[in-house]
């Protein structure tokens, strides 16, 4: 059986820094995690590095690898510069990594057929992810992104729900969803106003 990249390289450190700055304070967190509190959350950069890693075979192209991840710099480097800036009292900005954080990053359609092929060449078609205990959904949410057919499992029912609004309903639903939103969400926020201003709960 063909050897994967995770049993041979795993860019660790530059996955460590983007979940980080993908949980740094003051900074608008990924969108999963703001519709339910999760104890065990996964980083979603991490998520896609584990999926990605898991199917890649082990000569698969390291910048390329990086790329997809939304790893688009040097962000060791980038720490390192940040680090010495602060140290001599210098800000560099909301820019100071050169580049937007990876979890922002959507494949496209070139990347998933990149992976596409590189995946066949481990002899896997039209591969699918599996995550039995898929809690606040990170690892299904990526490897809905990377373009995988998926299926998660999780026995909390709040957490099962969350995984069906955060993945399966936009998958089904596609804008029509989002449509909806902004014509409910308007209706919510008045009708939570008008409670409070009662002094009522609703």
């Amino acid at each position: 059986m063909a050897r994967r990249l995770i049993e041979e390289w795993l860019p660790v450190a530059e996955i460590g820094l983007e979940s980080l700055r993908e949980r740094t304070p003051m900074t608008p967190f990924p969108a999963p995690n703001r519709l339910h509190v999760w104890w065990a959350r996964r980083p979603l950069v991490a998520s896609r590095a584990a999926v990605l890693a898991s199917l890649l075979p082990a000569n698969t192209d390291k910048k390329r690898f990086l790329h997809v991840l939304g790893i688009h710099g040097d962000p060791v480097a980038s720490r390192k510069r940040i680090e010495k800036a602060t140290r001599e009292g210098v800000r560099l900005g909301a820019d100071a990594y050169g580049y937007e954080r990876a979890f922002k990053y959507i494949p496209s359609e070139t990347d998933k057929d990149w992976l596409n092929y590189e995946v066949n060449r481990v002899g896997l078609y039209s591969p699918v992810v599996l995550d039995l205990t898929a809690g606040g959904g990170s690892i299904p949410f990526e490897a809905v992104r990377l373009g995988f057919d998926t299926f998660a499992n999780e026995i909390n029912p709040v957490a099962a729900i969350i995984l069906k609004a955060t993945i399966a309903f936009p998958i089904k639903q596609g804008t029509n969803i989002l449509d909806k939103y902004k014509t409910l969400g308007p209706e919510l926020i008045k009708l939570v106003q008008c409670g409070l201003s009662l002094g009522r709960v609703i």
